[in-house]
């Protein structure tokens, strides 16, 4: 009895508001998949992982890919062939929109509109202002190398580290002439390198190095820590912690090291995984590629990490590297090319025919309406809740932050909103979710490719906890966010 009263409750609310037509043809879809989310929003729950999208890959008689790094809403892939710029826009269907015929790339780095890609013992510079069009600017070959293994780029300076021959330092100042200016050779295998400041780190087959490289023509060793296993693959840095992907003959997996004393780096936690081959870290968490799976680990206490996440690859083999933006981890998967991995807390999905419909989430907490003539065909909605909010700048997030995505029924093909037709949104929200927000600022954004735009129909009720809005546009990607602290404008009296 108590449910139903609910659920009539929240039909006057939404006649109310205006937001009911007739002619549904359901009140709600049941789920293809749901996970039932009951932790508060002071506490992530762990992520599901699902593949987004892919493209390219040798098993599709396509191109192979080595390395992957993503800026904005473009991936710069290093492929089997050359520098491949792909629009990942639309993670379910990525599109590649530029090309540049380098041969073999390994390694890619982004600096602002120029790409450094490395290939054997060759780095090139690309322009990428124009995406469609990617143009080399020159090119750095040293055939003294064996093998680039990484790259990073700050300022004038490029930290190449070698499979053999350690790292070098290579000044930029003009791309038609680049020239080496300093060298650190440890004798022994480097796979990775990060840089901050006057000091670079790079991980080999001894574990971490630190170097001062505040003079690039003579970069010396201050310290060293062997991590986990005494063989480090790969180096992440975020402040004054460094986090290792360690895969040595009996310990391996992830060591975290502070490295705010150079000179005495200290380990302060490590989690034992499989022949980790790299890593990233994004916020509170950090990303492992070992052999064949993804791991996502809660680093919020260093001495104690976590595994949150985990996907297991049924596919081939992962050995190669791996970026994160927001809820995405894109992942350079040999042969099986760019692989878009989402993270997710539930997703459901449903039919909505051109009559109309409703499609709950899971636990109810969000309501999509659709009115007759939304859509001009029947399509597929899915209502996907993302694992974090993101980009929220001075706002705060209140865990609301979901995708929605109608495709065609017939076609496959993405679907769009009627021309001059709206829908509504109907969103519940707790206490705990709200937390620090002044209520009556808390709306629905839409993100427009670079920013969170407040959705003009948005509209809070602090009474009901709900927000309702009346889109007529179809932006992918919402939330719910709220400001901490108002504007006050000066009084001004006149005298």
């Amino acid at each position: 009895m108590t449910l139903s009263l609910l659920r009539l409750c929240r039909l006057i609310l939404l006649a109310g508001l205006g937001l009911i037509w007739g002619g549904y043809s359901v009140l709600a879809q049941e789920p293809d998949r749901e996970i039932e989310n009951n932790l508060s929003a002071t506490r992530l729950p762990p992520p599901t992982i699902e593949l987004a999208g892919q493209i390219g890959g040798t098993v599709h008689n396509s191109w192979g890919v080595s390395d992957v790094t993503v800026a904005g809403n473009i991936a710069y892939v290093g492929a089997y062939d050359g520098l491949r710029l792909i629009d990942i826009a639309n993670p379910a269907f990525p599109q590649e929109v530029g090309f540049a015929n380098l041969g073999g790339i390994g390694k890619v780095a982004v600096v602002e509109d120029i790409a450094y890609a490395a290939g054997g013992n060759w780095l090139y510079f690309v322009d990428i202002s124009n995406q469609t069009a990617p143009t080399e600017l020159g090119s750095y070959h040293d055939s003294y190398l064996d093998g680039i293994t990484d790259v990073a780029v700050v300022g004038n300076i490029a930290y190449l580290t070698d499979f053999f021959k350690g790292l070098r330092l290579v000044d930029l100042s003009n791309f038609a002439a680049p020239r080496e200016v300093g060298w650190y050779y440890p004798e022994e295998r480097t796979f990775g390198v990060a840089v901050a400041g006057n000091m670079t780190y790079i991980a080999g087959a001894s574990g971490l190095r630190l170097l001062d490289t505040s003079n690039p023509s003579n970069p010396f060793e201050v310290g060293s820590h062997p991590g986990l296993a005494g063989w480090s693959n790969d180096v992440a840095l975020k402040g004054q912690t460094v986090y290792l992907a360690d895969d040595g003959l009996v310990e391996n997996g992830l060591s975290i090291i502070d490295v705010s004393k150079p000179t005495h780096p200290k380990l302060l936690g490590y989690l034992n995984l499989s022949g980790a081959q790299h890593v990233t870290v994004q916020g509170n968490y950090a990303y492992i590629l070992t052999g064949g799976d993804l791991y996502i680990v809660d680093v919020s206490r260093s001495n104690q990490p976590v595994e949150v996440g985990l996907y297991n690859n049924n596919l081939h083999p992962w050995a190669d590297e791996l970026a994160v933006q927001n809820n995405y981890v894109y992942v350079a998967g040999r042969e099986d090319g760019l692989l878009i991995l989402r993270l997710i807390r539930h997703k459901i999905s449903g039919t909505i025919r051109p009559r109309g419909g409703v499609l709950l989430s899971a636990g109810e907490d969000t309501h999509l309406i659709f009115p007759n003539g939304a859509f001009t065909e029947t399509v597929t909605l899915t209502y996907r809740h993302l694992w974090q909010d993101q980009a929220v700048g001075e706002r705060v997030g209140l865990g609301h932050t979901f995708e929605v995505s109608a495709v065609s029924a017939a076609t496959g093909q993405p679907a769009q909103l009627a021309p001059g037709q709206t829908f509504a949104f109907l969103i519940r929200y707790t206490d705990a979710e709200k937390g620090p927000a002044i209520e009556d600022t808390i709306a629905l954004y839409y993100w427009n490719g670079q920013q969170w735009l407040k959705e003009p129909s948005s509209v809070v009720d602090p009474l009901s906890n709900t927000i309702a809005a009346n889109p007529d546009h179809w932006p992918t990607l919402w939330t719910v966010l709220g400001e901490t602290r108002r504007m006050v404008l000066p009084l001004i009296l006149k005298k």
